[in-house]
């Protein structure tokens, strides 16, 4: 069936935005949740005249029909009307309707769609005439909507760039200068790489210089210092064009902050509905309340962005906004901070000292102070050693406070908890515990003692104690206390693991540790006991007879540590080593490896094993860490380190997750590695952390990150 949006009536009649909506056959269709028999009451909600009945459908169309980004047939079937009600002149919430339009047309990364993805782009990009007609909507909020949705339009990029630059001139709204501006940078954008694609092929396009420069015009001659901060930081990241001024952002900033910035989303009046759109709505208010500049950390973000690799210039800039007196610039730079701290590398003992300054001036303040001190903390608490600078704040702060548990639901609060209940679940250590132990700092281990004794567990406070190693020896009589009268389960096992960080010390939990049951952790706890602990060997010979790869390996390591049984370990590792699962031939080798210097000669150069890891070693892993494992394993065991660099060199291109482990193999190779020296410095050169996304972050990036760099400095050292 088509429904044309040209055939809409002037007056937003349900006959005339409806025509053939129960000619559709939505009860043969799915969505998320099942059968998309409701969808027509969505879409008469959307264009109803009660702005609650509004939200409801909203949040049942993002909720169902387009769960999660997800096109289904009826997402598809749903779009003439959707474009229906977008084209309706007198319709309150179509601005709310063009964004969900903008989203099914994936607005966002129109590029390499496939399948039900790319027929919705395109039955919405073919009313691209009614987009076009809606820039000059009576509706700021439509017109900004629509300036958005325009990025869809990858078809007609061209003609797009045309209305968006034709469209500023005569636009007198900021927000939708700003979204126009957006736009126009995104279509730019695309169209660079796709000028890159087609280099060399003789007619190349030259879209993208016709966008940067007029981003570089809009960017001298806009007056609003919103629209021109946005701007400048779509030039930067365009490229080619002028360098952003870290003074002249600064001065914009200062100036946005003085005059103040509409709300991002204004709520509507008595509107209440038990939404998730209502519940974000709510939200973002309670986020606003008290600003001025509610919009200005979306430009923070922009022009900490645009700065790209040029580190010191984006520190310089977050710098001087922590060190702001107006706490909305505090609290806007924090974002860009973390992801700053996440992605790329650099010196931040300056920036992070003053996130530790932030963190001590909201200790005993009013609500602003104390919303700085709650995003400083949230920023610090996955720096690990990175956070040293801040370690005095957080541990003057936590030392002082008489509020040591507080409960998740509490606001921000001046006082610092060292441990957070959570209803119904396992209390966690407070994130400025988190950061503090994070720094190594021995000030955390009577705080973290305290929180052992509680009698619920934080879950993650034994693996904060084992993280200080040898360290945390003075907690063994709490751990061993807590290994008695804890139920066998998960902490239980972090208890385990702690006690194997300590090490050989942890020989005070034995009596303890005998009769729980045999896990992972207690493995390893009894490995790191070592000799002390010959009383388990009977245990360890049975679970090393497992035929469970990941028990029987570890089992096996602790009995060759614990009695020194070498040929018993190796039987097992030789059991393991020519199977199909690939886990058990790396854990496999990973202990050959390890034992190599307590085999005798005769054992290590057995022919049928040397072959079978040479054979490893070139196997096509689209990962890497075979090939890797194996090389490792032929060194130790044959001393032949000229197979190891071309594996070096092919893994670390493939997987950059591999490099830690081929920077180790290199400092152990020493010399012989120095066909990998271009790689290590060139990895060491890089701006960029070697595991940096645009699409996510993972709480051990950075600590991960700084561990290659030091294992990379260690292979370089070695090879001189």
């Amino acid at each position: 069936m088509s429904v044309g949006y040209g055939r809409i009536s002037t007056m937003a009649n349900e006959v005339d935005l409806f025509a053939g909506l129960s000619d559709v056959r939505w009860s043969r269709m799915r969505h998320a949740y099942g059968p998309a028999t409701e969808v027509p009451d969505l879409l008469r909600g959307l264009a109803g005249p009660d702005p609650a009945v509004r939200e409801t459908a909203l949040d049942g169309m993002y909720g169902a029909v387009h769960h999660q980004g997800d096109v289904y047939p009826c997402t598809l079937a749903a779009i003439p009307f959707l474009l229906r009600i977008a084209a309706a002149p007198a319709l309150a919430g179509r601005a709310e309707v063009v964004e969900l339009l903008a989203s099914i047309a994936s607005a966002e990364d129109p590029t390499e769609l496939s399948g039900p993805y790319k027929k919705a782009n395109g039955a919405v990009t073919a009313a691209f005439p009614l987009w076009e007609r809606l820039l000059g909507d009576p509706d700021p909020k439509v017109r900004e909507a629509v300036a958005g949705l325009l990025a869809a339009c990858v078809d007609e990029a061209r003609a797009a760039v045309t209305s968006l630059t034709g469209r500023l001139g005569s636009e007198g709204d900021p927000s939708v200068r700003e979204a126009i501006v957006r736009t126009g940078a995104a279509l730019g954008r695309r169209q660079s790489d796709a000028d890159d694609a087609q280099a060399g092929a003789g007619d190349v396009q030259t879209g993208a210089e016709d966008v940067r420069d007029w981003l570089g015009k809009v960017s001298a001659a806009e007056e609003d210092p919103q629209v021109r901060l946005v701007a400048l930081a779509e030039l930067a990241s365009l490229g080619g064009g002028p360098a952003v001024a870290v003074g002249e952002a600064l001065d914009l900033l200062t100036a946005l902050y003085e005059t103040g910035t509409p709300p991002a989303s204004p709520p509507p009046a008595d509107v209440e509905t038990p939404t998730l759109i209502g519940a974000l709505r709510r939200a973002r208010a309670e986020r606003d309340a008290g600003r001025r500049a509610p919009r200005a950390g979306e430009l923070v973000h922009a022009v900490s962005k645009g700065l790209g690799d040029r580190v010191d210039d984006r520190v310089r800039l977050l710098t001087a906004l922590l060190r702001s007196p107006d706490w909305e610039c505090q609290v806007d730079a924090m974002g860009p901070a973390h992801v700053l701290f996440a992605n790329w590398r650099g010196d931040y003992a300056g920036l992070i000292t003053v996130l530790g300054e932030r963190v001590l001036d909201g200790s005993g303040s009013g609500r602003p102070g104390t919303v700085v001190m709650a995003r400083a903390i949230d920023v610090l608490k996955d720096l690990d050693e990175l956070a040293a600078p801040a370690a005095d704040a957080l541990a003057e702060v936590l030392s002082a406070t008489d509020r040591r548990v507080a409960d998740h639901t509490r606001p921000e609060d001046a006082e610092l908890p060292w441990v957070i209940d959570w209803p119904g679940g396992q209390p966690t250590v407070s994130p400025a515990l988190h950061a503090l132990s994070g720094t190594g700092d021995d000030r955390a281990l009577p705080m973290l003692a305290w929180a052992l004794e509680r009698e619920h567990l934080p879950r993650d406070v034994a693996q904060l104690v084992g993280d200080f190693g040898p360290r945390a020896a003075p907690l063994l009589p709490l751990l061993c206390r807590r290994l008695r009268d804890l139920p066998a389960d998960h902490r239980l096992e972090s208890i385990s693991w702690a006690l194997s960080r300590i090490g050989p010390a942890a020989v005070e939990a034995l009596p303890d540790l005998l009769g729980q049951p045999v896990t992972e952790g207690w493995l390893a706890a009894i490995t790191a006991i070592g000799p002390a602990a010959a009383e388990c060997a009977p245990i360890l010979r049975e679970t090393a007879a497992s035929p469970e790869r990941g028990p029987a390996i570890r089992a096996a390591k602790a009995l060759w540590l614990v009695t020194g049984d070498v040929e018993a370990a190796v039987t097992v590792a030789d059991r393991h080593l020519g199977g199909d699962d690939k886990y058990a031939v790396m854990a496999a080798m990973g202990l050959l490896g390890e034992m190599a210097p307590a085999m005798a000669e005769r054992e290590r150069a057995a022919k049928p094993r040397i072959a079978l890891l040479r054979r490893l070693a070139k196997r096509k892993d689209p990962h890497g860490w075979v090939p890797l494992a194996a090389v490792r394993a032929l060194y130790r065991l044959t001393g032949d380190a000229e197979v190891a660099p071309p594996v070096v060199a092919r893994v670390w291109e493939l997987n950059r997750h591999t490099r830690t482990e081929a920077a180790e193999l290199c400092a152990e190779l020493g010399r012989a590695a120095a066909q990998a020296r271009p790689l290590l410095e060139a990895e060491l050169g890089r701006a960029r952390r070697h595991n940096a996304s645009d699409s996510g972050y993972g709480s051990a990036q950075i600590a991960d990150d700084e561990k290659l760099l030091r294992r990379c400095r260690e292979a370089l050292d070695a090879m001189n």
